[in-house]
């Protein structure tokens, strides 16, 4: 929409302009400018620039806040706040005076606007941010729910061990298995990554490639969430805890690049980040317990040995000769580990 090209361009601009008077009066003064001093310059800059007066005034506080999260990110160790291109800066957010009427979001100063309307969005409406994808623009809706009191619950918990050949395993014997997203496309990314590495830049054939292949990264990124939104929601409804390894991915992805690409590619952790929100929601336990020596304990007698595991998939005790597969052992154990650890808090408490 016009509307929306023409805002995101106003809070680009606002954006960039407030980072680089942050930078300059820091140089000149030494002197940190805070986003309520930006705030009460936002009258007179539309009085200079009318063009940023046709947009809403929260929405103009938010691109602010954007550049006061920035710079506090900074502080806290992440790079220095960037001046943003057309390609990068691609939202604008609505703080307050949002309403949904049945398949339209009423906007401040837009007014109505249509929009696939995929379910009732439960509490009341707090922010709605506009967002600009590859094939069109998308509305990302936050509310204020009441939540359920977390209770503990462990009469039908699971523990999930992440898998290597699978996506995961769990402490009932049942295997994830998950379709690669990534891995079907590589032959088809690659021809499009020489094809756009021979293409001359700025030509409109460049463009186009540069378009395709991110149409074909937004399908892999929403074929890889649904999946991941449909096994978290159903393990959520049938059953009253979870508890998962924690496991330090960033680590993992270093071992080697087909690893790393197919850990990646599985999104195990934004699936736990999704059974955390969705286990919590319905006030049922969720935690992550230490990943150590999971894969090497048996779940029957407790002996720990690194020779129980005798293959990637096959685990032999070498005290009681109990034999099961490795991924789904691991997840017994983490079941255990978890029941445990949550007794103690319970029992501390």
């Amino acid at each position: 929409m016009k509307i929306f090209e023409r805002w995101l361009g106003i809070n680009r601009y606002l954006y960039n302009s407030a980072l680089e008077h942050r930078i300059t009066a820091y140089k000149s003064t030494k002197v940190s400018i805070t986003k309520y001093e930006q705030y009460n310059e936002l009258p007179q800059i539309k009085k200079d620039l009318p063009f940023v007066a046709l947009v809403y005034s929260d929405v103009l506080q938010e691109t602010l806040d954007r550049v006061d999260k920035a710079f506090k990110a900074f502080f806290r160790g992440s790079g220095f706040p960037r001046f943003q291109g057309k390609k990068f800066y691609t939202s604008f957010t609505f703080k307050r005076n949002i309403s949904v009427q049945g398949n339209y979001i009423k906007l401040p100063k837009i007014g109505l606007v249509k929009f696939f309307n995929s379910r009732e969005i439960p509490g009341e409406i707090k922010t709605a941010t506009i967002k600009k994808q590859i094939d069109g623009w998308c509305v990302c809706i936050s509310a204020k729910i009441e939540t359920q009191p977390i209770t503990i619950d462990n009469s039908h918990a699971i523990g999930i061990d992440k898998g290597i050949s699978i996506f995961a395993a769990t402490s009932d014997c049942k295997k994830i298995i998950t379709p690669l997203f990534l891995e079907p496309t590589l032959c088809k990314m690659r021809v499009l990554q020489r094809k756009l590495a021979r293409q001359k830049k700025g030509s409109n054939s460049r463009e186009k490639t540069k378009i395709r292949i991110a149409k074909l990264h937004l399908k892999i990124a929403r074929q890889r969430n649904d999946f991941l939104h449909k096994v978290s929601t159903q393990i959520a409804q049938e059953y009253s805890a979870c508890y998962v390894e924690d496991l330090k991915i960033k680590n993992m992805t270093k071992l080697n690049s087909t690893l790393s690409r197919r850990l990646l590619d599985s999104g195990f952790y934004n699936f736990r980040l999704l059974l955390k929100y969705k286990f919590e929601f319905r006030g049922n336990t969720f935690l992550a317990v230490p990943p150590h020596y999971t894969s090497q304990t048996c779940n029957v007698c407790g002996y720990t040995d690194k020779e129980n595991r005798t293959s990637q998939s096959k685990f032999k005790c070498s005290s009681c000769g109990h034999t099961d597969n490795a991924d789904i052992n691991a997840a017994k154990n983490i079941k255990a580990k978890g029941i445990s650890f949550v007794s103690k808090r319970k029992a501390v408490a």
